[in-house]
């Protein structure tokens, strides 16, 4: 006896978003290929890369907030970051065989002597949430 197979409209929609989301992403990429390949850095898939990173860490860590212990400075801009890193790239010594863990810390401790990322003066919370309550 044949078997029948009916699909419901929840999955016939659901995969019908997923095709869609996966040419828009086909779409998405090819534009960024389009745009890194006309960048005058090299690698430019570093640089892109690298950007994120610091782009990442500029808005996470915006004025103090709960569980950071370090902030960009109020008044500095990303575009004052990315200038100073421009200037500065060849010296970081970073390139495609560097880790995600290794290009985040290399980046982060580039801000802290730079200054685009500084310490709090008042990180009380660490030692409440360092001792165990009772």
């Amino acid at each position: 006896m044949d078997k029948i197979h009916i699909e419901s409209l929840d999955v016939l929609k659901s995969k019908s978003d997923l095709i869609k989301q996966r040419d828009q992403v086909f779409d998405d990429m090819n534009k960024v290929i389009d745009i890194l390949q006309k960048s005058p850095c090299f690698p430019s898939l570093l640089w892109a890369w690298v950007f994120d990173v610091i782009r990442e860490i500029y808005e996470n860590y915006q004025g103090p907030q709960e569980f950071n212990d370090e902030m960009v400075p109020e008044g500095v801009t990303l575009k004052q970051i990315f200038d100073k890193f421009w200037d500065d790239c060849d010296s970081l010594g970073l390139n495609m065989d560097h880790g995600g863990e290794v290009i985040d810390e290399t980046i982060r401790d580039w801000m802290r002597e730079n200054d685009f990322l500084v310490a709090l003066e008042d990180d009380s919370w660490l030692d409440e949430a360092v001792e165990p309550s009772v």
